[in-house]
């Protein structure tokens, strides 16, 4: 079984029961208590369990899961820069699909100017943000179970909507990215939802400021073969820019030449 796989199972074993030890676990998935251990301090980075004596519980409302609002006040200097550089690949006439996230919450005022845009989003607070900001411009909203936490909606009435769509571009984010996992994030349902996404639009442009690097969660979205572009606000190191040039990935942030 995978790390990634065992995590999930983890996680389902502690909404069911909210404790686990250490030591069950490690017999249930033929593994050491140690290997174990590893998974629930990997948990506990992301703020999704608390680690008590002999296992784990599970923390009800996850930091991981900041709303939206809060999340939208941070990190606004380098968010505001990702918007404005993600804002200048869009064309009039296009068609966009932006997620539920604060980063793409941010691109959202330096769309205007832009004539007969569509935009197709995830987010409840997005959508009004664009009918408010956008002099030019059709909102769609996929619909869908509202999940609080993400002001997005989610579920598979949500997905089957995104999947009779064909955007133009799709710019999204996520909690992390790492050499060796990919894209990854926390939220189970709003993965789903991105990888619906990355199946439907055209073209993939991935939105993170230089935190996210060299971190992983435990679900991956993907991996750098299913987008095109990611734009930072800046220069990564060196290491990254051959990963993802050799990928085929564009590498966007200030001051590029």
């Amino acid at each position: 079984m995978l790390n990634i796989e065992r995590l999930d199972y983890i996680l389902q074993e502690l909404r069911q029961r909210k404790f686990v030890k250490v030591d069950d676990l490690a017999k249930k998935y033929f593994v050491s208590p140690s290997t174990i251990r590893r998974d629930l301090n990997i948990l506990v980075k992301e703020g999704l369990v608390r680690r008590s004596y002999g296992g784990a519980t599970l923390i009800e409302h996850p930091s991981s899961e900041i709303p939206f609002q809060v999340r939208k006040n941070e990190r606004q200097a380098a968010k505001n820069v990702i918007g404005q550089l993600a804002a200048e690949m869009v064309q009039d006439d296009q068609f966009i699909f932006l997620d539920a996230t604060s980063t793409t919450a941010h691109m959202v005022r330096h769309l205007e100017g832009k004539k007969n845009l569509k935009i197709m989003t995830t987010s409840a607070q997005i959508s009004l943000d664009c009918i408010d900001q956008l002099s030019s411009v059709q909102v769609y909203c996929t619909g869908g179970w509202m999940n609080a936490f993400l002001r997005g909606f989610v579920g598979e009435a949500a997905r089957q909507r995104i999947a009779e769509f064909r955007p133009d571009i799709l710019f999204f984010s996520a909690r992390s990215l790492s050499l060796e996992d990919g894209i990854t994030d926390v939220n189970e349902e709003d993965v789903f939802m991105k990888q619906q996404m990355l199946k439907s639009c055209r073209k993939a442009v991935f939105l993170c400021d230089h935190s996210k690097f060299d971190h992983t969660s435990y679900r991956v979205i993907c991996g750098y073969d299913a987008i095109d572009c990611i734009v930072t606000d800046k220069r990564p190191s060196d290491l990254w820019l051959h990963r993802l040039e050799s990928a085929g990935v564009e590498v966007v942030y200030p001051g590029k030449e």
